[in-house]
């Protein structure tokens, strides 16, 4: 499945990040769909979550100045339990274990929760500094 849209996109506002965070859900749901492996470049991006662009943000110099913040440690922490979570989920699809992969993409899933959590932290971290930057 060609995910590389997943690795390469930049984010200039919390709704970008949010937007980029829900494709790898639907991702995740069409590689399961399509029993098809996920690429390469989309493993990568799993495995070393500073690739992604929420990683690459999270790092970058624009949030130098809100790093002490907890909502800025909260969603690094939540963007790590996220990444965790794909990386269980993409491990069974490219080991073509559809149906476990089906059942943790379930509405009650852990990655369900680690996702609306990561969701919530980038929400909580743009009310106290707009999510905004130019890449």
């Amino acid at each position: 499945m060609n995910t590389n849209h997943l690795a390469d996109a930049s984010i200039v506002t919390a709704k970008d990040a949010i937007a980029r965070h829900m494709q790898w859900k639907i991702t995740l749901q069409l590689a399961v769909a399509l029993n098809e492996s996920l690429s390469p470049n989309a493993i990568r991006a799993i495995q070393h979550s500073e690739e992604c662009p929420i990683g690459r943000w999270l790092v970058s110099q624009h949030t130098l100045s809100i790093r002490n913040t907890e909502e800025y440690r909260d969603l690094v922490f939540r963007h790590e339990e996220f990444h965790r979570e794909v990386a269980q989920i993409a491990t069974m699809i490219n080991n073509r274990k559809y149906s476990a992969a089906r059942c943790a993409l379930d509405p009650n899933s852990s990655f369900r929760q680690a996702s609306q959590a990561m969701a919530s932290a980038i929400m909580a971290l743009d009310l106290i500094q707009t999510i905004a930057i130019a890449c």
